[in-house]
């Protein structure tokens, strides 16, 4: 374990060095740095797993570099060590993971407190990859799942290219000459487990299975070569090398071989050319995205290519969704099966209706519907399957028999009072949302329910009215936030929920008889 400290004073450079007990932690270096801009230098060079670093400073400021660190280097513990204790610096310690920000002057304790759990989060995270690593390793034994894992490693850029080409040419075919590439991923979840029932739902003899077909496609011409893929997003990928221009054509003749054997097409994602070997790592992400872009309520046409979102955004038809998860969240909180059923059945006739949905959104829809369902009744085992007909082809029809035998299936051995039920969601929906501004006509639009209703169920299901449980949130988060900061009445105020600093010391005072500048001066005296 390495250790990088950034500050452009020498001397809190020197007091980190000498306060924390480096032995006892096996640290093996320890680099430094005037600034951000030096900091990414020894970053790229050392890869320390610690970085303590000040905010204010040239070049590059804290941060800038606290950014970059998150960008490339995401497992690297950080402890910011500021002269400040001001919001603007505190936020991106919190949005890009710092464990801890301390103050100047330093305290020796704090830091060495710092210090050590951050050492001791980042030993327990390597231990969780290397035990990963170790897991990953341990088939490499067999030459296919060798090249699966190598192949695999290539594509994501894990692996270098350079060091692998010979024995690429000498073992698999590829032209010594071959400059471009494209990538093509296939998923065999979206077959309705034909030719996963084949094997006995056994995915990796599957893939290995329709590898051999692929590459007997492709061997005459050295198109390319097919393996098992060992990353998320596709469990085949095929290399295209040669003859890229003809990818689609290739693919063609795959898919019509699996027809001619197992009856059934593939969807296969097909990314754009690519040069090689630059581009492999573009090529598996536009394969990956052409897949899970694919509209699932096409009917022709099983080779997907990748195409770019306008803004990167989802498709519009996407958004239309969210309002029906709204409904059957409170359709299962109400505890009326007829009503759970009036959505699913809304719901269904909305998907019918649509001209795009992507897989992507369908498997966000997907596990939303599973939370919606899990927060209901935790104690089951709730999986929704992949509803795809005997063609491999999306079904609306059997999407909505499967939610409406679940829906049945979990109402039967629901015991939980309805109202108890909505109540815990509305206080979970205030504890999350307090700093918003929040009225009676807003939940009650939000969870479909009368304002009186809102009012009386609460009351009687906690015994507190609910614009008391509100303000009473709100003044604790303020008390924490007095207590343990120095931002101005204003910030606080407006991280609670109060846009008016003046409405916000009226609520506290009658709450807790103080005004908050009292309160804080109180708890500073203690």
């Amino acid at each position: 374990m390495k250790v990088l400290i950034v500050d452009d004073e020498k001397h809190v450079r020197e007091a980190i060095r000498y306060f924390v007990p480096w032995d006892k932690y096996n640290i093996s270096a320890i680099y430094e740095a005037t600034n951000g801009q030096e900091a990414t230098l020894i970053m790229q060079e050392h890869q320390p797993a610690i970085v303590f670093t000040d905010m204010r400073m040239p070049l590059m400021d804290g941060a800038e570099l606290l950014e970059w660190l998150h960008v490339h280097f995401p497992n690297t513990k950080t402890i910011v060590i500021s002269g400040y204790q001001d919001f603007n610096y505190v936020k991106p310690a919190i949005v890009y993971g710092g464990t801890d920000y301390l103050l100047k002057p330093l305290n020796s304790k704090q830091l060495i407190a710092s210090a050590e759990h951050a050492f001791k989060l980042w030993m327990e995270e390597e231990a969780k990859r290397q035990q990963q690593r170790r897991q990953n390793m341990q088939l490499n034994v067999l030459r296919p799942l060798y090249w699966d894992k190598v192949l695999s490693d290539l594509v994501s850029g894990q692996a270098s290219f350079h060091e692998l080409k010979l024995a690429l040419c000498e073992e698999l075919g590829m032209p010594i000459a071959a400059s471009d590439c494209r990538v093509a991923v296939i998923s065999l979840q979206g077959t309705d487990c034909r030719l996963l029932k084949r094997f006995h739902g056994d995915v990796a003899l599957t893939a290995f299975v329709l590898a051999n077909v692929c590459n007997e496609v492709m061997a005459p011409d050295g198109s390319g070569y097919a393996f098992r893929s060992w990353q998320s997003g596709g469990d085949l990928v095929v290399l295209l090398w040669n003859a890229v221009l003809q990818a689609e054509a290739v693919l063609n003749s795959i898919n019509e071989s699996i027809s001619q054997a197992y009856g059934i097409q593939v969807d296969i994602g097909l990314s754009l050319l690519n040069p090689l070997p630059e581009g492999l790592q573009l090529a598996f992400a536009q394969a990956r995205q052409g897949l899970e872009e694919r509209n699932l309520l096409q009917r022709d046409g099983r080779i997907h290519s990748f195409r770019e979102l306008p803004g990167g955004s989802r498709p519009l038809e996407d958004y239309a969704l969210d309002e029906q998860l709204d409904k059957l969240r409170i359709a299962v909180l109400s505890g009326d099966m007829d009503r759970m059923e009036r959505v699913v059945d809304e719901w269904a006739r909305q998907l019918a209706g649509l001209t795009l949905l992507t897989e992507s959104s369908f498997l966000h829809q997907q596990e939303e519907i599973r939370a919606v369902l899990k927060r209901w009744r935790p104690e089951e085992d709730i999986h929704l399957e992949l509803c795809y007909d005997t063609q491999g082809l999306f079904s609306v029809e059997k999407w909505q028999n499967q939610l409406s035998s679940l829906l049945q299936q979990l109402h039967r051995g629901s015991a939980q009072a309805p109202d108890s039920r909505l109540v815990l969601e509305i206080r979970d929906y205030l504890n999350q949302n307090y700093a918003q501004d929040m009225t009676l006509q807003h939940i009650a639009e939000r969870f479909f329910i009368s304002r009186e209703n809102v009012s009386r169920k609460f009351k009687q299901i906690t015994g507190e009215n609910l614009s008391d449980y509100l303000t009473s949130l709100r003044v604790e988060k303020a008390k924490t936030l007095l207590q343990n900061t120095s931002l101005r009445l204003s910030q606080i105020s407006e991280l609670v929920g109060y846009e008016d600093e003046k409405y916000f010391s009226r609520v506290f005072k009658k709450s807790t008889g103080l005004t908050p500048r009292e309160y804080r001066k109180q708890e500073e005296s203690c």
